[in-house]
């Protein structure tokens, strides 16, 4: 993967649901990025995708989509290749790339992503929008992931890079959302 293309992505969140993702590192920073990397996607046509782990409860409020604007998905399994709908879902969007974040970075992420890169997708995992309980489990994973040839990359850089440019109408809006990603101010959905 040389560089990201919106028109040739999928978002992919993963298990964002309160009883988890309450408990991990740095919760308040991975639901604000969210929040930016969603708007973002939404301005520029990207699919989003969300899975949420069976019984694990609700997803996080500040992340609930109305189910006309995602592929909302439950699960039993760790990856969610494991789950055939997820796959069928995947290949009918028809896009080459998977942008993945999530929780907890090495349980469901982690192997949903080494499944996707053994299904041969591009991977790019989003590491700012990435969390476990522990730290080093985090860090580990990512970079297991990244061995296996996901690439690793941050919200802003991908935004940006999504963008491509500033020519186009979307620029402005989006502008302002990094805007509010950098200064911490409430993004809505």
């Amino acid at each position: 993967m040389l560089r990201i293309r919106s028109s040739e992505c999928v978002l992919l969140i993963i298990d964002v649901q309160d009883k988890i993702v309450n408990t991990v590192a740095d919760r308040a920073n991975v639901l604000h990025g969210l929040k930016a990397l969603i708007s973002s996607s939404r301005i520029l046509n990207i699919p989003i995708m969300i899975t949420e782990q069976q019984k694990m409860g609700e997803l996080a409020s500040e992340i609930n989509l109305p189910d006309n604007e995602v592929v909302r998905l439950k699960k039993i399994a760790f990856s969610c290749c494991d789950v055939s709908e997820f796959r069928n879902k995947l290949q009918t969007l028809g896009r080459k790339s998977v942008l993945v974040c999530g929780v907890e970075t090495h349980i469901c992420v982690m192997q949903t992503v080494l499944d996707l890169l053994a299904m041969k997708y591009e991977v790019l995992i989003l590491r700012d929008l990435t969390s476990s309980h522990g730290i080093a489990d985090r860090e580990t994973a990512i970079e297991r992931m990244r061995q296996a040839g996901a690439v690793i990359s941050t919200t802003e850089a991908v935004i940006f890079e999504l963008m491509g440019d500033a020519a186009g109408p979307e620029f402005k809006r989006i502008l302002q959302i990094i805007k509010d990603f950098r200064s911490g101010d409430d993004i809505t959905l």
